[in-house]
């Protein structure tokens, strides 16, 4: 067990490259923090800095153009229980504490004259005693820029005389029995940390003071460092052996910009040649595969190790060159040696500057702050540098930190988690339990078990996604896509050899699991780790193939009541469904509830022998069921942890969610338990005559139900469908809502609640209440977020452009299903306005900003206008399909105005329309309105939803005239230009009309209106 810690004067690190290269540059050296001095930081910064360094950081803030110190935590694996700032940026204090040590860790930046660091040192000595009262036993160590030498004759150059201005800094020394590292270690080396540009002045300031007692366990060094006047400074303590916790080896993975490399591609080329033509010739693909992959993984790991050691021996010579010169007396040096020096530092330099912009360019990264277009990178910066490891987990009833246990108790959980559970009579009792499903056709068979084809092998290779992390024989989607056609051909025949033999080589029945934190849990608990699979490429590549054709036939025999996975299906329909059903709940007549299951797991649990019964009974073929049993079989997998990997453990049950087809077939076994439902005597909520019991998305199960009688119904009928599919329901999440008024706590031991949260929306009966508590916490997030970018040096077009990536693309989801109101919405765009202006005047009008770059705006979007577009697509997509089980209600609601096709081409108003209306159609209306104008035409002036035809304030809408094909006001007119009178309109149109109904539209029409008709007949 060791503590290092690498130290260095940055000299400002507001140039983002610069900090970049500052960055790489620390994080090579493998240390356990490194200290920065000469920052220039402030507390806007600290996100943005911590998302770029990919860890903890800790600051002490000045101004951004002086002092500052910051201390950034790399690979250490102990506790941080303490850390003390100094308010004026020029110390860190931590207690760190590794194992049964504690240390008092101090970063250090000391001021440029004697009467300032006087008053620091008082200050730091005060630390030291107040900390050394907690922690008697703690060491002591003191890291950075002092500005100080402790022995001018020998720590400077020219060489000075003694003076007074280290004698309070000896002073502090001899109280804590402190030594000077380097000196220590180096007792007549002259060494310098820092030299002014000419090199005219050097001194060492940068210094390491550490307890007496670990002098003998210390070692010390001074390195070249890029882009700044100081050298850093690095010590490494051994303190003793850590305990004898076993690591797994992590997995390799291939670098593939080493693909551009031509000897890299003839290599590659050789190997495959020489592999496939010794399958051909040994009939023999699987096996042969393998040892291809093998040899690549041996070539790929050796020509990168090359590669790397040569781009080190490179930089070890400069830095090398560096410290041999530095080392000679400055006046020593000759004309060429000078020269030399210059020459290295300055390669140096830039060699950090190409490896910054590097990291930037794997990152796919444009600089925002220079007014580029934004990538990937810049819009998942801090998600994509966040941490996902587990440090702590709660084992049992106490809070577990070591790595041993931690391993142990993750490998076991998922151990268990997937052992299988199957049990063959349940299965088949359910299945023969189940009828009017939707088959799969005859031709939809034959498609799916057709034998694949090289075009399939090529066009899945080109399906894979790049910059995506491998499995773990660590050959990337890059790799696959660079070499496809050498490839495919040897691929195909593995995937026939097999599928014939009914299992996989082994590399592809591998996984490693990586464990992602769900927000907003208790990551002490391993339930709320999601588990993400990494599979083998080639894997992905035969899964895939047989993904797409299972995908193609899926929209026949997965009913509209499923959402997931499949393509125009959304989340919004489930979503809308709920808040129909609130919105409209006088059209409900029972007290009926709405039932949100959930299933414990579900994608881990399902068994794979239910998954194959399902394939049967939905009628596929033996080539497409032989094909899924041969990818599941076999499966196996390890957890990816902080210290490695877990041992292998056995997949016999759940899908890897990361292959390519399990999605397709976890639905299908949703589809199973909808058609159950559907199929018992469980009543659902009848609306109108057609009865509404089910809504899926994958495995957030929804049930509609009569009454309270139907939920212990439910809740049996849900059990033997888990009994056979393994998906257990977790009862202590599942919830119940009602649809009119709250009466009970609980039913089933189930809590009823009054809100809930279903697909990542805030479910209220009260629709302002509903607005506010969907919009506000994002509005505030959103708010946190951007406010981190306003001390960026970022340009107008960027800060547009975040207001987009940071802004909107937050509050789309939301706006998509609910229905934000003009206050809200006024909100909004004020909110990412004053953020475009950086809280200040807005000096160019936002109608002008909103414009295209070609009119002379720069996009900006407005959420208003954006609002409106989300509502007119729910209408479109609400015309396309008026008879879905989704639009039940609004299908009813527009049917008492003629239904939504006819609404559409009316004159009307929201507020004189004769129906009561949710806020959300409300809103959608409105919108159409916006955007379609109706210019008046005597032939084609509506009687119906007419703003300007109205009975006590409200628009007319008869259906049975509309029924009978009285739409249009003209048709209440003679030829001659005047109103029918009642006997003549009976003898005219020969249906049913009472006085009251004929008084209520003749008497609704304007008088221009008329008169208009009168000058139009004479006309």
């Amino acid at each position: 067990m060791s503590l290092s810690i690498t130290s260095l004067n940055a000299r400002g690190l507001r140039n983002n490259l610069k900090r970049k290269a500052i960055f790489l540059f620390a994080k090579q050296y493998k240390t356990d923090f490194c200290f920065l001095q000469e920052t220039h930081s402030i507390s806007e910064d600290m996100r943005f800095w911590k998302s770029q360094w990919g860890n903890d950081i800790f600051c002490s803030h000045a101004s951004q153009r002086s002092a500052g110190v910051c201390t950034l935590k790399n690979l250490f694996v102990g506790k941080l229980p303490y850390t003390d700032f100094d308010t004026n940026g020029h110390f860190i204090c931590h207690v760190i504490q590794i194992q049964n040590f504690n240390f008092i860790v101090m970063n250090i930046y000391g001021y440029n004259s004697k009467t300032e660091n006087d008053v620091l040192l008082d200050k730091l000595e005060e630390k030291i005693v107040h900390w050394l009262a907690k922690f008697p036993d703690a060491y002591i160590l003191l890291g950075g820029d002092f500005n100080i030498t402790l022995d001018n004759t020998i720590d400077r150059w020219p060489p000075g005389s003694c003076t007074n201005t280290n004698v309070k800094l000896k002073m502090l020394m001899e109280r804590f029995d402190l030594i000077d590292a380097w000196r220590v270690k180096h007792p007549h080396t002259r060494a310098f940390t820092w030299c002014n540009k000419s090199r005219s002045k050097q001194s060492r300031i940068d210094l390491w003071l550490v307890s007496r007692t670990l002098e003998d366990n210390l070692n010390t060094d001074i390195l070249s460092t890029p882009l700044t006047d100081h050298k850093a400074i690095q010590i490494h303590i051994d303190l003793q052996p850590i305990s004898s916790f076993k690591m797994y080896n992590s997995y390799w993975k291939l670098n593939s910009s080493v693909l551009k490399h031509e000897t890299v591609t003839l290599k590659v080329k050789e190997l495959i040649n020489l592999f496939w033509t010794k399958a051909k010739a040994e009939r023999v693909y699987g096996k042969n595969w393998e040892l291809l992959k093998f040899e690549l993984g041996k070539f790929f790991r050796s020509y990168c190790s090359k590669v790397a050691k040569l781009k080190r021996a490179q930089e070890h010579n400069i830095i090398s060159t560096i410290a041999y010169l530095s080392s000679k007396c400055p006046d020593s040096l000759s004309v060429e040696e000078s020269n030399s020096l210059f020459e290295h530092q300055h390669k140096l330099d830039e060699l950090y500057k190409l490896k910054a912009e590097g990291a930037f360019v794997r990152s796919r990264r444009r600089w925002l702050e220079e007014g580029e277009q934004n990538t990937a990178y810049f819009f998942r910066l801090e998600k994509s540098l966040t941490k996902n490891n587990i440090h702590q987990l709660k084992i049992g009833n106490s809070i577990s930190e070591d790595p041993k246990e931690i391993g142990k108790h993750c490998s076991e959980f998922y151990k268990n988690l997937y052992s299988s559970q199957f049990c063959y009579d349940s299965t088949i009792s359910f299945m023969n339990s189940i009828d009017n499903i939707n088959y799969i056709s005859a031709p939809d068979k034959d498609f799916c078990d057709r034998p694949i084809t090289l075009s399939e092998v090529l066009e899945s290779i080109k399906y894979l996604k790049v910059n995506k992390s491998p499995g773990i024989d660590g050959l990337t989607s890059e790799f696959y896509q660079k070499f496809a056609k050498d490839l495919a051909p040897f691929l195909l025949e593995v995937t026939y050899e097999s599928i014939r033999v009914e299992y996989l080589p082994p590399t592809l029945t591998q996984s490693l699991i990586t464990l992602i934190p769900k927000p907003k849990k208790d990551l002490l608990l391993i339930d709320n780790w999601r588990p993400i699979s990494l599979l083998n490429c080639d894997y992905k590549i035969i899964a895939t193939i047989f993904a797409k054709r299972l995908k193609i036939i899926l929209q026949d025999v997965i009913d509209e009541t499923q959402s997931g996975f499949l393509k125009n299906r959304h989340i919004s329909n489930n979503i809308r469904l709920v808040l129909d059903l609130l919105d409209y709940s006088e059209l409900v007549k029972d007290d009926s509830y709405m039932l949100f299951l959930d299933f414990y797991k579900a994608f881990d649990s399902i068994e794979h022998d239910f998954i194959f019964k399902t394939l049967e009974k939905f009628g596929f073929g033996d080539l497409f069921i032989k094909t899924v049993k041969t990818l599941y079989a076999h499966g196996n997998s390890s957890i990816k942890l902080k210290y490695g990997t877990s041992p292998r453990f056995d997949l016999q049950r759940g899908i890897r969610q990361g292959c390519p087809i399990s999605p397709y077939l976890f639905i299908l076994t949703t589809q199973l338990l909808a058609s159950h439902i559907k199929n018992s005597t469980l009543q659902g909520i009848s609306i109108m005559g057609r009865e509404i019991i089910i809504s899926q998305l994958a495995d957030d199960t929804t049930l509609f139900l009569k009454n309270s009688d139907q939920i212990p119904l439910a809740l049996n009928t849900i059990k033997m469908f888990s009994n056979a599919s393994g998906l257990l329901l977790n009862m202590h999440k599942c919830e119940l809502m009602p649809v009119k008024q709250l009466s009970v706590s609980s039913i089933c031991n189930i809590q009823v609640k009054e809100a809930i949260t279903y697909l990542g929306i805030v479910i209220s009966k009260n629709p302002k209440l509903r607005c506010e508590l969907n919009f506000l916490p994002i509005l505030e997030k959103t708010k946190r977020k951007l406010n981190q970018w306003l001390q960026r040096d970022l340009s107008l077009k960027g800060r547009i452009l975040l207001s987009k990536a940071e802004g909107i693309s937050r509050l789309t989801f939301a706006a998509i299903s609910l229905e934000p109101d003009k206050a809200m919405c006024k909100k909004i765009d004020q909110q990412l306005c004053n953020f475009v202006w950086k809280n200040k005047t807005h000096y160019i009008k936002k109608s002008v900003l909103s414009n295209s770059y070609s009119n002379g705006g720069l996009n900006l979007v407005d959420f208003s206008t954006l609002n409106n577009t989300f509502k007119i697509n729910w209408l479109r997509n609400y015309l396309k399909n008026p008879f879905s089980i989704w639009n039940i209600i609004p299908e009813y609601i527009f049917s008492q105005l003629g239904g939504l096709n006819f609404l559409l081409l009316c004159n009307y108003s929201i507020e004189k329309i004769p129906v009561a209306l949710s806020n959300f159609h409300k809103q959608a209306l409105l919108a159409w309105s916006m955007i379609f104008k109706h210019n008046f035409s005597p032939t084609s002036y509506f009687i119906w939803n007419n703003k300007n035809i109205c009975y006590k304030h409200k628009s007319l809408f008869f259906e049975n005239w509309f029924k009978n094909g009285i739409n249009r006001v003209s048709q209440l007119f003679h030829k001659s230009g005047y109103l029918f009178t009642y006997q003549e309109f009976l003898s005219h149109y020969k249906f049913p009309v009472t006085p009251k109904q004929f008084a209520t539209v003749f008497g609704a029409i304007p008088n221009g209106v008329i008169m208009l008709f009168k000058g139009y007949a004479v006309l």
